[in-house]
């Protein structure tokens, strides 16, 4: 009996361990279809310049088709799964980031939420004018990296 308890109680034990590092792996955009663009004056979706530091910015304007060409750069995410992703900007808007869809990847929705915190802050730095651009960018790249063990 205690050899069944030992057993059983490594065999939970185990299974935490794998959960838990598969929780730790994060989701990275594919660098080759989503290097990260800023949004500059030209782009179609400039709707001026913004902060102390007057960075471009873009508007949100991802539609059907942006999402489908997205999706099909990712492997062929059919529509019926895209709840499960936020088609999300590498560089996030509010930093300067372009809307064009070098700077979109579909993103797990729940990944996207943790997203949400560091873009919250880079944003609010930039907005205070405690945070350049060059290192709201940095931040989000160093982001990805200590969450996804990958160099960008």
């Amino acid at each position: 009996m205690k050899r069944i308890f030992a057993i059983l109680s490594f065999s939970i034990l185990a299974i935490g361990v794998i959960a838990s590092n598969q929780a730790m792996a994060m989701t990275t955009p594919n660098a080759d279809v989503t290097p990260g663009l800023l949004c500059t004056a030209d782009d179609p979706n400039f709707m001026g310049f913004y902060y102390a530091e007057k960075i471009a910015r873009c508007k949100r304007n991802v539609g059907t088709a942006e999402k489908t060409q997205i999706a099909a750069e990712y492997g062929d995410i059919p529509k019926s799964e895209w709840h499960n992703y936020e088609f999300d900007h590498l560089l996030p808007l509010c930093a300067g980031g372009s809307d064009d869809i070098k700077n979109l990847w579909p993103q797990p929705i729940d990944e996207a939420h943790l997203k949400d915190r560091i873009e919250d802050e880079v944003c609010l730095g930039m907005s205070a004018g405690t945070m350049t651009q060059a290192v709201a960018v940095q931040k989000i790249k160093d982001w990805f990296d200590q969450n996804s063990g990958q160099k960008h």
